[in-house]
């Protein structure tokens, strides 16, 4: 069956029809719908003939060149998602309305900002006491998974408590402000009974039901011993969970997490506690946020943070400097010893073709014999510079048989490279 056969309506609002396209985007869009209306060649009014593959690459090709309608703010390449109010489970809206924040909308923008190609990081900017236990795990799971694709970092400001926290865990850098808090890694249940209630008013609710357990926590009787144990075991089983979650995306033990006994900890607390990296001012975290994502790297789409933050150029050329001042000073203390007057020859030589330390060569210098203005760098160096340390093997001929200066200098090199171990230093 012809594949044009399933878009008959398309088609009728394509062809033979006016539209109101720009030209450049009208090859784009008859290129998208070739594999739909079996279009197989577009001749462009410009005599441009589009064909095939040519159609396709068009078709994949095409951005839009205007700021679209995003769900979440973007500054600097950073995407602003807030999460605030309660956190609850398919709330069904984008982003957060009346005081409640879907779990459904946040995976939904977060997963728009990671395939956004102007997005380089994600900052979730939390004020929330927590939420639904319901969807908030998978939730967790999802970001740690888009943590892996972008960074993901949020922002205390001011609450990330109980399922919120469990979302920030999740994020591989965790910023709070100074009154900000997080924590809460505890789960809560209430039952509300109204038995008294409706005996004070004559009225008894009778239930009638199929199974032990099928009416247990129902509002119109007290709660049993027996289903309040029930129910307490089922917390106690959910906190742990919530604690092994928030230990493996945190670093922590699940023992440390446990201690906390669901306690809220402000600010510096935090961090000592471990639930925070660090403490900035609300209004700059996207600032610095952007500015660290300046110093990451990026492959086909795929940020992966470096371990170590780029060093300063100024601090790098102030190295630099100190290191060439410390050299030249070296150089002038051996040149300039009162033991490299008379062995001129040997004191240029530890000056300029090793990295000798000053005092070192001194030493050395006062050890060898004493040398006229021409005369050549004497055989017993070695032993005298040495002294009484242990000579490693470096051949049984080092005399200079030809007596030839260039080749009893490249002796004594060899010689003190194979005692010392160090090469000669280059540009």
């Amino acid at each position: 069956m012809p594949a044009n056969t399933n878009y008959a309506n398309l088609a009728s609002r394509v062809f033979n029809t006016p539209l109101a396209v720009e030209p450049a985007y009208a090859k784009t869009f008859f290129s998208a719908l070739s594999s739909r209306l079996d279009i197989v060649e577009i001749k462009a009014p410009d005599g441009e003939v589009i064909l095939g593959e040519k159609m396709r690459s068009k078709a994949a090709s095409y951005g839009p060149n205007r700021a679209r309608e995003r769900p979440y703010q973007v500054v600097d390449g950073v995407a602003i998602v807030p999460v605030s109010g309660t956190l609850v489970h398919k709330f069904g809206y984008l982003r957060p309305t009346s005081g409640m924040t879907g779990y459904d909308g946040l995976i939904a923008r977060i997963n728009d900002a990671v395939g956004d190609p102007e997005v380089r990081g994600i900052l979730l900017d939390m004020d929330s006491p927590g939420g639904e236990v319901a969807g908030c795990f998978d939730t967790t799971a999802m970001i740690a998974a888009y943590a892996k694709q972008k960074p993901i970092w949020s922002l205390t400001y001011d609450m990330a408590c109980s399922a919120c926290f469990a979302i920030a865990s999740a994020t591989s850098r965790r910023l709070i402000t100074q009154s900000g808090v997080a924590g809460s890694v505890g789960v809560i249940m209430a039952h509300v009974s109204r038995q008294e209630e409706l005996a004070a008013m004559g009225r008894k609710v009778t239930l009638i039901y199929s199974g032990k357990y099928k009416a247990e926590g129902n509002p119109y009787e007290d709660l049993p011993e027996e289903t309040l144990s029930r129910f307490q075991a089922e917390m106690h089983t959910l906190r742990e969970q919530f604690a092994g979650i928030v230990a493996t995306n945190t670093g922590l033990s699940i023992e440390a997490v446990m201690s906390t006994e669901a306690q809220v900890y402000r600010g510096q607390a935090a961090i000592d506690v471990g639930f925070a990296h660090e403490i900035v001012n609300g209004h700059e975290a996207v600032g610095i946020f952007s500015e660290y994502l300046k110093t990451t790297n990026s492959n086909k789409g795929v940020v992966y943070m470096t371990t170590e933050q780029t060093q300063p150029v100024a601090d790098v050329a102030k190295e630099r400097a100190q290191a060439a001042t410390e050299e030249r000073g070296r150089i002038k203390s051996i040149l300039q010893s009162e033991a490299a007057a008379e062995r001129r020859e040997l004191a240029e030589y530890f000056a300029f073709e090793t990295s000798m330390p000053a005092d070192q060569a001194s030493a050395a210098l006062d050890k060898a014999p004493k040398t006229a203005a021409s005369g050549s760098v004497p055989q017993g160096l070695l032993d005298a510079a040495m002294g009484n340390t242990e000579q490693p093997k470096v051949g049984a001929d080092t005399s200079n048989p030809t007596g030839d200066k260039q080749d009893e200098a490249a002796t004594i090199l060899s010689d003190f490279r194979a005692a010392t171990g160090k090469a000669k230093r280059s540009a």
